[in-house]
């Protein structure tokens, strides 16, 4: 039977009968209605084979309990071994691992500051994502409800109630339906239908403030007429038959969040249209499942894209690249599970029938009288029985070979079991099988693992999204904000990040925490190649590893000193010509703030010398003069960054402190000069001849020239070295791949 949607229910053109482009492919309730049923009746078999797989993993027996009884087996072993809900704990567990075991969930990307600086607070800000959402109670159960389904049936949903929310809920193809032949990809899906229950004062506050409400999208007069139909027994607002009375009196106790009233009512079947227009963004709509007679909600347009509403999580790509063609782990072992059931049935039936003395009574009265007299360790039976001597078959030697066998399929069709493990041999027991052999039954397949991070990168990208740019009052939101503050970031840089490059962080080891330890063992091996914060970072991974993040810091605190750069080593080298008198160019490409906070100081302090007299301030005004001068470029150049504002005005300050010392040494050797003109029988400096002013003048730049080139030397030397290294980490890496 074809399910194929009713042309008149979605509106497939772009333009009206007018020639405009039309607001809405979706016509009215009823045609909402109408696609719901035809979705409904296409997903009958699909629904009946997710049922029976869920009662797989439940604990059903593999045998119907009532046919058993109509035929006269009621005593017939009928157990359900729990071998699928072992797979699937050791597949889910496997998922836990790749999100405990990080200490940031999210990665994200600043725009706005120096280099050095956006680092650490990206970081800042990852963490206190990562916070957020661990501190949300919910998290926890919605991620293993989403891992479940995903991998039970091959396809996990994440939406969102609103486009402000960053909470979001899971479902799937149970509760949420769409077309069928729909592509795997979220810009495919014309029409997505989302069943909900509701409790009546859960419906109720959504026009709580009727005036608010319809401003928003929701109808009020239809919610009142929902929860009027659906109400069943209230307080004041009922007679003693439980018939409504008066509206007012159920919504004051509604107003007042009466418990009782919202419990003791039925539930109101709710369905969520989300539904694509031309313009690729989401409309949602909202309605009762039964009799509706307009929406309860309706916002055109409400998500700018399909992302925005909801990420579908899928277990690879079909058959034919469509979402009903995607399979979970419970199809795949469905056969093999109820197969293994009911051979291991049969062989406990085997050997409690083997382990049983089979007696024959002579007649019925002999049944009847049947009974065992015991004597000390004898035992005498009635008259007219027999014992009968049976070969009954051995099937252990029959049933074994082909649960082996069914076990190894299993290992060979899911992605949690390996074919090889510490009960079956391998050629070869070096130390890296061992340590697959410690956790072979929670790795992740490469594939299985791609797709579930191409999926959860999304998410956490839209979780991200609605956090920054959120200008709906939330508590969680704002203590975020506020913790952020206390580390040194603002709320600004918050709201400047470039959200498109949000990633999710990769756990190493990809779900095992063997394979993690062994990538651990491996860096340990070119550490040597790390800087200090490098080396600590990594031994803080290894500590965690073992004994969890929360106690990780009483071992290996996190590196608080900020990770040097290159141009951190080359001001530190600039000094030393700088002190010397000998001027340094300053490049724009150059990291300007690291190295105005390592020449400051420097100038600071021979200010310093000077105002307290340890320093004669005609010898050091070279030198005054080169880093005044060499400073004053680089507060040109980094002035432009309002991330280095702080730093630009502490410099200015200290340059205004160095221009006076210069004025003031220039005046005063000035004065020195009149003086010698005026008197010069009287002492004073002796008098040069220009010979030997040009000769000082020329070594002293033959010895600038000759430090400019050391410095240049040492510059490219430390970059070659790190170059160097970093070639070699690439090739040791290479290697042990």
């Amino acid at each position: 039977m074809n399910y194929s949607l009713d042309i008149d229910s979605l509106d497939l053109s772009a333009l009206d009968e007018k020639g405009k482009p039309v607001k809405t492919r979706l016509k009215d309730v009823q045609s909402a209605l109408s696609i719901f049923h035809t979705l409904l009746r296409a997903d009958e078999k699909s629904a009946l084979n997710r049922a029976r797989v869920d009662a797989m993993f439940d604990g059903a027996a593999p045998y119907d309990a009532a046919k058993l009884a109509a035929s006269n087996q009621g005593m017939k072993t009928n157990l359900n071994f729990g071998e699928a809900q072992r797979i699937l704990d050791i597949s889910l567990s496997a998922y836990v691992d790749l999100y405990s075991s990080l200490e940031r969930l999210v990665e994200v990307k600043g725009t706005a500051g120096e280099r050095s600086k956006i680092t650490e607070q990206e970081e800042i800000v990852a963490e206190e994502l990562t916070h957020l959402l661990r501190s949300w109670p919910e998290f926890h159960s919605s991620y293993l409800r989403l891992c479940t389904t995903f991998i039970k049936h091959g396809v996990g949903v994440a939406y969102f109630d609103s486009p402000e929310d960053w909470r979001f809920r899971v479902g799937g193809f149970t509760d949420i339906l769409i077309p069928r032949q729909t592509l795997a990809s979220e810009n495919a899906i014309d029409v997505a239908i989302g069943r909900r229950d509701y409790l009546l004062h859960e419906l109720f506050a959504f026009i709580k403030n009727p005036e608010a409400a319809e401003k928003v999208g929701w109808n009020v007069e239809e919610v009142k007429r929902v929860i009027m139909k659906n109400v069943r027994t209230t307080g004041r607002g009922a007679s003693n038959n439980g018939t409504l009375v008066d509206y007012e009196a159920l919504q004051a106790e509604l107003k007042n969040n009466d418990l009782y009233t919202g419990i003791q009512n039925p539930t109101v079947a709710v369905l969520h249209y989300w539904i694509r227009e031309m313009d690729e963004s989401v409309s949602h709509y909202i309605s009762a499942e039964s009799t509706p007679k307009d929406f309860l909600y309706k916002k055109i347009s409400r998500y700018p894209s399909p992302e925005q509403a909801y990420v579908m999580f899928t277990y690879g790509v079909g058959s034919n690249g469509t979402y009903h063609s995607v399979r979970g782990l419970g199809n795949r072992i469905f056969s093999h599970i109820q197969t293994s059931n009911r051979l291991r049935c049969q062989q406990i039936d085997g050997a409690m029938l083997s382990s049983a003395i089979m007696i024959q009574p002579e007649n019925q009265r002999s049944l009847d009288e049947l009974q065992f007299t015991f004597y000390g360790s004898y035992a005498v039976m009635s008259p007219n029985i027999r014992i009968i001597e049976k070969a009954i078959p051995n099937l252990g030697t029959a049933v074994q070979p082909a649960l082996q066998d069914l076990t190894q399929q299993l290992q060979l069709n899911t992605d949690t079991v390996s074919t090889y493990g510490p009960t079956q041999g391998s050629p070869y027991r070096n130390q890296m099988q061992i340590s697959s052999d410690m956790d072979v039954a929670t790795r992740l397949s490469g594939a299985s693992l791609n797709l579930f991070y191409s999926s959860w990168h999304r998410l956490l990208r839209e979780i991200v999204r609605r956090v920054v740019q959120s200008k709906k009052s939330d508590r969680a939101i704002t203590d975020f904000y506020a913790r952020c503050e206390a580390r040194g970031v603002s709320k600004k840089f918050i709201q400047t990040l470039d959200v498109d490059r949000t990633r999710a962080v990769r756990s190493i080891g990809g779900g095992s925490m063997a394979n993690r330890l062994m990538a651990l063992r491996e860096l340990q091996a070119i550490s040597g190649q790390f800087d200090e914060v490098g080396r600590k970072n990594l031994t803080r991974d290894i500590v965690s590893t073992r004994v969890g993040h929360d106690l990780a810091d009483r071992y290996a605190p996190v590196a608080e000193e900020e990770r040097q750069t290159v141009d951190t080593k080359i001001a530190m080298l600039e000094n030393n010509p700088l002190q010397s008198g000998a001027p340094v160019q300053v490049i724009s490409s150059e990291m300007h703030g690291t190295h105005l906070q390592i020449h400051a100081p420097v100038l600071n302090q021979l200010i310093e010398q000077i105002n307290t007299g340890a320093a004669d301030p005609t010898q050091v005004m070279p030198i005054l003069q080169a880093f005044y001068q060499h400073i004053s470029e680089h507060v040109q150049f980094a002035s432009g960054d309002p991330a280095l504002a702080g730093i630009v005005g502490q410099t200015k300050q200290i340059l205004q402190f160095t221009e006076e010392a210069l004025n003031n040494t220039q005046k005063q050797m000035e004065k020195i000069q009149r003086d010698q003109q005026a008197n010069p029988q009287e002492g004073g400096a002796p008098q040069v001849s220009p010979m030997e002013l040009k000769l000082q003048e020329h070594q002293m730049k033959m010895q600038i020239a000759q430090q400019k080139a050391e410095l240049d030397f040492q510059i490219k030397q430390k970059k070659f070295e790190q170059e160097q290294g970093f070639r070699d980490a690439k090739a040791a890496l290479e290697f042990q791949e």
